[in-house]
């Protein structure tokens, strides 16, 4: 689990759910790239009930262009704890580390935050 504190007027909750769609595979179940298991299951956790009609709306937008259904669960947040050193910036301690992510993500990713970081991808 990835915990992401952020400053809404530099980027918008809408922007970071937009952006973790095309990080994952939003219809399968506990699994992500070659991980498997409960472990790897892809939800969104939030703190506060304001966050819930964003949510609410990407989800939609995002199950619209869909042919299954989201397995992305949505659920407010109940614990979190920090995870090990060893995985913290993974892949900057491990640059050839496993990652599921295409590296052409990181790069849309840097590019969309440097041209608009409130903009609707």
């Amino acid at each position: 689990m990835v915990h992401i504190t952020y400053d809404e007027q530099v980027v918008s909750l809408e922007f970071l759910l937009n952006m973790f769609f095309k990080a994952i595979d939003p219809v399968s179940l506990n699994k992500q790239g070659h991980d498997e298991g409960t472990r790897y299951r892809t939800g969104v956790y939030y703190v506060t009930e304001d966050q819930l009609p964003i949510i609410n709306k990407v989800f939609a937008e995002q199950q619209a262009l869909l042919d299954l259904p989201i397995a992305v669960e949505k659920v407010p947040l109940r614990n979190f704890y920090t995870a090990e050193e060893y995985h913290q910036d993974y892949l900057d301690k491990n640059p050839d580390g496993y990652c599921h992510l295409p590296t052409a993500l990181f790069e849309f990713a840097r590019r969309a935050k440097d041209t608009n970081p409130k903009s609707r991808i």
